[in-house]
């Protein structure tokens, strides 16, 4: 297996997401220990350059860490992990582009595809736990406790709770639950605690502008934060589709997360949709049907609402164009 030649080599860096959900960490994390585990000498780290509430409580739980840093020195070789394009990492794309990288996700295959040396996607898979712990299966190598619950963890978050489970998804969970309660699982996935995020999803619901077309409601708002959490929540409290802006100064970025109801997903798939607009913008976007996000430079010397007001008349645009198109 090619894979196991990069697992083998003596440094290696994992690389996740920002904002690194529990899909991203649990998947580092166990690549993390195979690798330690094929060669006890190798120097091996994972790195984000941020995390989110939810990983935090799992990495407390397992005993594990993700060292945080932003554009961290990049060895010979370098596993990007459950990250959908380039624009989701802090780090020196010019510099990634001459190491030997390993490609290990479940979205639509982006730039990163086209950098990786070896590509280990499946756009069927609900999360790229999933895919590791197939890795580990194949492997005939049975992961330790704390690994098994990382990977429980991100393939239940993923799967929204197992909603989007599918019976192969099941067929892994079994292989990984040994000796682990599930309300475990459940428990560390719901217990944010974050106020920032309630806040930030009352704020969106305020500011929420309703539209409709031909029966569908579409709802536009934006946060400072938490921009993902706002478009599901104005999805579970009604809307078939949400488009969520956040502006923010101090990245300069633009950054916009879509949700939609799965009936919509069949008329328009939002990781395509994410990547015209972000087109447009001048970013990149992707993700799944029903969720997904771009990421933008933000113009100098613009007013913030009109950002605001601008970007949201686009995704409405666009998504409009992409249903009658369909």
């Amino acid at each position: 297996m090619e894979l196991l030649e990069f697992l083998k080599r003596d440094e290696i860096l994992f690389l996740c997401h920002h904002n690194a959900d529990p899909d991203a960490v649990g998947s580092c994390i166990a690549l993390k220990y195979l690798a330690k585990y094929l060669n006890p000498k190798s120097n091996v780290r994972v790195v984000a350059d941020s995390i989110n509430k939810v990983s935090k409580n799992i990495l407390r739980e397992i005993s594990d860490n993700i060292d945080i840093e932003v554009y961290p020195k990049l060895p010979s070789t370098v596993f990007v992990v459950d990250t959908a394009s380039t624009s989701q990492l802090k780090v020196n794309v010019d510099e990634l582009k001459k190491r030997d990288v390993v490609l290990i996700d479940h979205h639509k295959p982006s730039d990163l595809y086209d950098i990786a040396k070896l590509k280990i996607v499946d756009e069927n898979s609900p999360s790229t736990s999933e895919i590791v712990a197939k890795i580990f299966k194949d492997l005939n190598i049975y992961p330790p406790k704390n690994v098994r619950l990382a990977l429980l963890c991100g393939i239940v978050y993923d799967t929204k709770h197992l909603k989007l489970a599918k019976p192969e998804t099941f067929s892994i969970i079994s292989y990984l639950v040994k000796d682990i309660s599930f309300n475990k699982v459940i428990y560390l996935l719901t217990n944010e605690g974050d106020e920032g995020k309630k806040i930030a999803n009352l704020k969106a619901c305020k500011r929420m502008i309703l539209k409709e077309y031909k029966d569908i409601v579409i709802a536009l708002s934006h946060v400072s934060s938490y921009e993902a959490s706002a478009a599901k929540t104005l999805v579970s409290i009604g809307a078939d589709v949400a488009f969520v802006v956040a502006v923010r100064k101090k990245e300069k970025e633009i950054r916009v997360s879509a949700r939609c109801r799965k009936s919509i997903s069949k008329k328009v798939h939002l990781g395509r949709l994410m990547e015209k607009i972000a087109k447009e913008l001048n970013g990149s976007g992707s993700g799944h049907s029903e969720a997904a996000g771009l990421n933008a430079p933000l113009p100098e010397g613009k007013d913030k609402n009109k950002i605001i007001k601008e970007v949201l008349n686009l995704c409405y645009k666009k998504f409009i164009e992409e249903l009658e198109n369909g």
